[in-house]
Formats: structure tokens, C-alpha cells, sequence
């Protein structure tokens, strides 16, 4: 029999005012599950769409997380240190004895993704939403950013004391968003298939959603050479998605796949730390919350792999740079983006 907790019966002034409570907080708490999940439903149906997966914003005003609470969109990653606000000065990176840079057919047209008349947004940095973490929960000092960008993975890891260098495919954007890092020499153009740096120049090499955009012949170089240059640790997130991205995400393979790959070009996968920075979201039901189901992948290599995406409210990047009402989901593994990839090196 279930036990019962009997409770004295408030006055009525008291009993009103808390039945007043309860009614608000509910509402509350129905208008942020009703706004999380019609928002991925309206994208699917006829909301943005392009090869740069600009989603639709939502009103700051408007934006709660599941549960009711507030989404703070307005909290810099890149203006909170948590160590010193600017790294030792430290020697750069080895280079390769007469190194010879290789031309890459790509740079053209992430030139133009990065400064053309359709581009990413000026500020974009997907790396600083998970830098932090990544500094709290290893140790090291020297850090490569791969894909840099506009060098915003750069400055967020020099803002926390860390020597952090950058290498970017699209010589535009470095040029037009980071002078003063080519200026000191932090960051350089390049490509991942053929790096500059003697082997092990790196406590930890880091990357985010840059591997999905090279091409399925490039892997393996690419891996190697990102491997070859750790001295310890590999971090990255690496997309699995092609919603409103199809033109862009050129290689989507599972996470075993990609696994596979860095363990298979000796790195060992670190499993406790993608456990900690991995966010997983298993009460999303399939018939309820999932819109825009898609199997992605390749059936000859490396399998197919479902992807949908569920109303869940983010900060894909820095402030300003997109707050997204929903996230893409791997169905499998209740994985939601961004897919968080950890490697250790001997």
C-alpha cells in the first residue's frame, strides 16, 4: 500500500496564491516545449534552406530551453577566460625541412563560402562553444587549430593562456577577418593533406566541423598528417549531417567509421573524454519529437546511419553568430550535434 504524506490545508489567501503559481509556471514551461519542437517542423516544411545551413533565428525573448529555462545567448566564450588572458609567448612550431606547399581545388570555393556574396557569418567560431571544456579537462599547452577559419578557435584558446597556432584553407578569409594573427604568425594558409610542422610539434591538435568538408579520397592523408603532428591529444567535432548543408558536407561517415580511421593511423580513441563532452538526449521519441529524418552515409563504406532533428535550442557558436531551435540527432546512439571525437597519442 502507498504510503501517504498528509499535509496541513493552507488558509485560502495562501491556497490561491499558490494555485496562481503552479498555473503560470506550467504555462510557462508549455510555451517553451510548444516553441522548441514547431520550430524544426517549420524548417522541414518551407523554412530556410542553402548550402550554408543558415537556420532560422528565433527572438532572444522567445527562446527557452527544454524545461523552461532561459537560453543565454548572450554569454562570450571568448570574453571569459578562465586562465591567463594571454598565452606565454612560445616558439613556434618546427616546419618540415624544404616544405612545399600543396594546391588544394577547394580553396576557391571556400574563399568564396567565407567572402562572397552567400558566405558564413563574419563572426563564426563553432570551436568556442566546446573550448572551454576542452581546457578544463586536459592538459596542455601548444594547440593547432585545423580549419581554422577566421582564426576564432585561435584567439578563444590564446584568451585562456594556451599557444595556440592555426592552419586555414581559404587564404580570404585570414586575410580580411585575422591580419593581426597572420601578422605574428599564428596562423597560416594551408591544407590538412600536407602540413607544414615537423612530427609531434603539438600537446594537442583541434578541430571543429571541419573533416566532413574534405573529400572521401582525402581521408586517409588527411587523418595521417593530423596524427603525425599530435604530440599527445586530438579533439574535434566533426558533423554527420547533411541537413541544409548537402552542397558542403562532402564526406559523412558514422562515428565508428571515423574511429577506425585515427586508430588505424595509430592514435587510440578516448573514450572518457568523448564520454564528457559528448551530450546524448535519449527522452526524444521518435513518432513526437524527430522531423527531417534522413539516412546519411555511404552502404559501401563505412554503412548508412540515421539523422533527424529534434526542437532543442543552441548557440551553435559566439553570440551573434546563429541561435539555432533545433539540433540533428543521431537515432542510433541518441547523440546530438556537435559529435564530439577524442584521440590520444603515444
Amino acid at each position: 500500500m502507498r504510503a501517504r504524506l498528509v499535509l496541513p490545508v493552507p488558509r485560502r489567501s495562501t491556497l490561491s496564491t499558490a494555485l496562481l503559481v503552479v498555473l503560470w509556471s506550467t504555462g510557462m514551461y508549455t510555451l517553451g516545449r510548444f516553441a522548441g519542437a514547431r520550430q524544426p517542423a517549420a524548417a522541414a516544411a518551407g523554412g530556410t534552406s542553402g548550402t550554408l545551413g543558415s537556420a532560422r533565428r528565433v527572438a532572444a525573448s522567445q527562446t527557452l530551453a527544454p524545461g523552461g529555462g532561459q537560453v543565454d545567448f548572450e554569454y562570450d566564450p571568448m570574453q571569459h577566460p578562465t586562465g591567463p588572458e594571454a598565452a606565454v609567448d612560445t616558439p613556434p612550431p618546427l616546419r618540415r625541412p624544404g616544405f612545399k606547399p600543396v594546391t588544394n581545388d577547394n580553396q576557391g570555393k571556400y574563399d568564396q563560402m567565407w567572402t562572397g556574396k552567400q558566405t558564413y557569418q563574419k563572426n563564426s567560431c563553432w570551436g568556442c562553444r566546446f573550448a572551454g571544456d576542452v581546457v578544463a579537462r586536459i592538459d596542455f599547452h601548444t594547440v593547432l587549430d585545423a580549419g581554422t577559419g577566421n582564426g576564432g578557435s585561435v584567439r578563444a584558446m590564446r584568451l585562456r593562456g594556451k599557444a595556440a597556432f592555426g592552419i586555414e584553407l581559404s587564404q580570404a578569409v585570414l586575410e580580411r577577418d585575422a591580419p593581426d594573427l597572420l601578422a605574428a604568425g599564428y596562423v597560416e594558409q594551408g591544407s590538412l593533406t600536407n602540413l607544414p610542422y615537423q612530427d609531434k610539434q603539438f600537446d594537442l591538435v583541434f578541430s571543429s566541423d571541419v573533416l566532413e568538408h574534405i573529400r572521401p579520397e582525402e581521408a586517409d592523408q588527411v587523418v595521417s598528417e593530423l596524427v603525425r603532428v599530435a604530440k599527445r591529444h586530438i579533439v574535434m567535432s566533426i558533423s554527420l549531417k547533411s541537413y541544409q548543408n548537402v552542397d558542403l558536407h562532402s564526406l559523412l561517415r558514422p562515428r565508428a567509421w571515423w574511429e577506425a580511421k585515427f586508430e588505424a593511423a595509430g592514435a587510440r580513441t578516448n573514450r572518457p573524454l568523448v564520454w564528457a563532452l559528448q551530450q546524448k538526449e535519449t527522452r526524444f521519441q521518435r513518432d513526437k519529437d524527430f522531423t527531417a529524418c534522413k539516412w546519411e552515409g555511404n552502404a559501401t563504406d563505412g554503412g548508412l546511419f540515421e539523422v533527424c532533428t529534434a526542437g532543442m535550442p543552441w548557440l551553435v557558436g559566439r553570440p551573434g553568430q546563429e541561435l539555432r531551435s533545433y539540433r540533428c540527432v543521431t537515432t542510433a546512439n541518441a547523440e546530438v550535434e556537435p559529435w564530439m571525437f577524442a584521440f590520444t597519442v603515444d
